[in-house]
Formats: structure tokens, sequence, C-alpha cells
């Protein structure tokens, strides 16, 4: 009986770190799809927020856990571009219950060192200094580059247990792991099967400023989030209300860029908040409940996918716990064939 023959459709970071997690515990893995080629997908647009703490505490559990192994690893830290920046994450008071090992600041205490005005009352903040930041799409080429069994022909279909390509080659596998983002929903339903998964937009623009202290943070109260990017610029944005959007690159909303600077003067008001160049535009995958996470869909058929905008604080342990699932289920045992 050989290893375990895994396709893995979609070299976003979520597949590429699959694949990668599966060939290291000693199954084949197939890593299929284009290998960012030219087109916005989240990974690319991604902004690489990374911290320990979660409103939610399944999240919570996988943040953590990712942070700490990017912490710990030297290497992986330099191949993902990790900065260290800091996290402010703000929210009602209530929310921040379970919050161990992090400083938990009072409005005024947010407003006096962070500059942050017109809070709700009772609003806190998570303060968490060893958190930051990475680069998504440097982590994937990294990791793409350490990958021996790979295949850029884009997918024209799925199958259980095969992946049809667009040169007319079908590929077979024990296990076919849908890891496409927005992608995905589409893939599933050409392939007839159920998905309750959905496509989002997601939108921000870099912005100019004098300030050089504002870390990464969420504004829970409001929306709005951003991190540093690069001297004397900032990256800011809002969660867009546009559902269902054909990836790969949905057209910008400029009712949501003109949120974003109406939330941002409201909350930063010594930010200078002119954008510096056009917004970034693309579509992500959104589960119920939102999370990046294994799910089975039928057969060998599995998704791997629903990070809603910001897996890149999670990716590092769900793709060790996905592979330990999938070599761990009855359905990954290869069968000896002829």
């Amino acid at each position: 009986m050989g290893e375990p023959r895994v396709l893995v459709v979609g070299a976003g970071l979520a597949g590429v770190l699959l694949a990668r997690r599966l060939r290291d515990a000693g199954a084949e893995a197939v890593l299929v799809g284009p290998h960012g080629g030219g087109h916005a997908d989240a990974t690319a647009a991604s902004g690489g927020l990374v911290r320990a703490f979660e409103p939610d505490p399944a999240a919570r559990s996988l943040a953590g856990a990712s942070l700490a192994e990017l912490r710990d690893d030297p290497a992986l830290a330099a191949a993902a571009g990790w900065r260290a920046t800091g996290s402010l994450y703000l929210l009602d008071a209530g929310a921040a219950a379970g919050a161990a090992g992090v400083e938990v600041l009072t409005r005024d205490e947010v407003a006096r060192r962070f500059g942050f005005d017109r809070l709700p009352d009772g609003t806190v903040a998570v303060w968490e200094p060893g958190a930051g930041h990475l680069d998504p799409d440097r982590l994937r080429r990294s990791v793409l580059r350490g990958l021996d069994r790979t295949e850029t022909t884009p997918v024209a279909r799925l199958g259980d247990g095969a992946v049809e390509l667009r040169d007319g080659r079908r590929l077979t596998g024990d296990l076919v792991v849908v890891a496409a983002g927005a992608w995905t929903p589409g893939l599933l339903r050409a392939a007839g099967l159920p998905t309750t998964l959905r496509t989002k937009h997601i939108q921000y623009a870099h912005h100019r400023t004098g300030r050089a202290d504002l870390p990464c943070f969420v504004d829970g109260t409001s929306g709005l989030y951003g991190r540093p990017a690069g001297p004397g610029r900032v990256l800011l944005g809002l969660p867009s209300d546009r559902w269902d959007v054909d990836p790969p690159a949905p057209a910008p909303d400029t009712a949501l860029a003109a949120r974003v600077l109406a939330v941002a003067a409201r909350r930063l008001p010594g930010l200078d908040p002119r954008p510096d160049g056009p917004p970034v535009s693309a579509a992500d995958c959104y589960s119920d409940p939102p999370g990046l996470a294994l799910h089975a869909v039928a057969g060998a058929v599995h998704t791997f996918t629903g990070g809603s905008g910001g897996a890149a604080k999670t990716v590092l342990a769900a793709s060790r716990l996905a592979a330990t699932a999938l070599l761990n289920s009855r359905s990954a045992i290869r069968v000896p064939h002829g």
C-alpha cells in the first residue's frame, strides 16, 4: 500500500502550505492550478495581518499557534517577510474576555497612546506588541519553490478523485482538496457538488501619513482596519458589502473608498488620509461560520478555504491541522491498483 496521493487545487497561500504539509508528512501531494499568474487573487491582495487574539475562541487558538510558529522559526519569518509592528484590536469590553497573555487597554489609554478618537463607551483594546504582518504572496512564492509536484495548467472540471485540466489531461488521486479561494464555489457548482461557500469583494488602499507610530489595527467598533505600509504610508480598509462577485478582479468600489476616508477621519483625526494610488480590489471565499478550515464535500472531494479575507493569521496552523485530518481519514488510505 503506497502513500496517499492528494490533488490540491489552487496555488494561493492556503493551497501551497497544505501541499507542503502533506509532502512533509509523507503523502504524495500534487499542487494543481496557475501559480500566481498575475491575477489579483486573495493571496496577492492580502494585507497579511498576524496576531494571536481573535474574539472567537477557535480562531484564537489557530491564530496563536500560527504566530508562535512564525516567531519561533527565523527561516520561515524571513521567507514570509515578517514585520513585528504590534497589533491593536479595539472592541467592546465583554468581547475581550479570555484574552490571555496580552495587554488590555482602556479607551482613554488607546486615545493617549495611539490617537484613536470618538470610540464608543465601553471600548477596550487588546494590545499585542509581538504581533505584526507578513507578505502572503512572498511566502507563497517561497513555499512554491520547495514543491516538486506541481501542475500549472488551469483546471477545467473536478471529479471524484480526479481533476480534468483544460488541455484535456486527467489527473487522479485518492483525495481532491479544492483550495482555490474565490474560484472554489464555481468549481464545485460546475461539478454538480453541493456548496454553501460564497465569494465576497475585498478592498483597501494605501494612504500617505506623517505618523510613524501606528501599528497594525482592527477597529471592531467601526470595521476600519489598517497596517503600516512602508515609510509615510498606511494601508486602510473597511469590510465590503458586495457578495457573490466574480473573480479574479472586481471593479473598485468608489463608495467604499469614500467611507474609509470618512471613518478614518473620525477615528484617527491626526491621520492624513490622502490616497496613494488606486484601491486594491479582489475577491475571496467566505464560509459560514467564517474561517479557514478543511471540509468534506462529497466522496473524495474536500475544500480548504473560507478564510474570509483574513486567513494569513491562521493559515500556518490551519494547514497543519488540515493535512493531519486528511491523512488520518479513511479515504486517505490508498488502495493498491492492478
